[in-house]
């Protein structure tokens, strides 16, 4: 087993551990640091929703953002949620849903399958968020878009804000990534836009047009 193979599998399992208690600490993460990126990255996504949509929901965690992208629709949408924590994804079984274990870095889809993909706090999980940026790229369809939130390099708004940025640094939970080489990798990957959406750090939303 390789070293990248044996922090990948540490990190699934970390999620698998946190599966049942995930949305409350999230829901701390957002309260005080991620709260403004998620409402951008959500209001992103909720304007380009139609129904027949094809929707990928990449690192999906707990379900929190495709259960939102249904209502956005009625149901009336293809939703895809992939996680490569099987915990994770049990959490969203009452989801009308295809799911589907799987890495970000490594998507098993076929070239153009999706309308819209979405990825919340998901690339900042992984080695290296530009693997994960070419697969989403790839998979979504000419005219398609990609809608990311991460966590971001970015001056903390409030000191709790730090104290959280601090904790999941250290608990080996995601790093804090470039916002601008993040759109840089989108357009090197093939997007042909990548546009910041406004909010405030630690964290970051952007748009991708492919």
């Amino acid at each position: 087993m390789t070293i990248l193979q044996a922090s990948q599998i540490a990190t699934v399992q970390r999620y698998d551990r946190l599966s049942e208690t995930y949305d409350r600490s999230h829901a701390r993460w957002l309260r005080h640091a991620g709260g403004e990126a998620q409402c951008a990255f959500e209001g992103a996504a909720a304007a380009l929703l139609r129904p027949g949509m094809r929707i990928l929901d990449a690192a999906c965690g707990t379900g929190t953002v495709a259960r939102r992208l249904l209502a956005g629709v009625e149901g009336r949408a293809h939703l895809t949620l992939l996680d490569a924590s099987p915990d994770m994804l049990t959490q969203c079984r009452a989801l009308e849903a295809d799911r589907v274990q799987g890495r970000i870095e490594d998507l098993p889809f076929p070239d153009a399958s999706f309308d819209l993909v979405t990825c919340a706090w998901g690339i900042e999980t992984i080695g290296d968020a530009r693997m994960a940026i070419a697969e989403f790229v790839r998979v979504c369809r000419p005219g398609g878009h990609v809608c990311l939130v991460f966590c971001a390099d970015r001056p903390a708004r409030s000191w709790l804000a730090g104290v959280l940025r601090t904790a999941i640094t250290r608990r080996g939970l995601g790093r804090f990534l470039d916002a601008a080489s993040v759109m840089q990798a989108g357009s090197q990957c093939g997007a042909v836009m990548a546009q910041p959406l406004h909010c405030t750090g630690p964290a970051a939303a952007i748009l991708l047009r492919c």
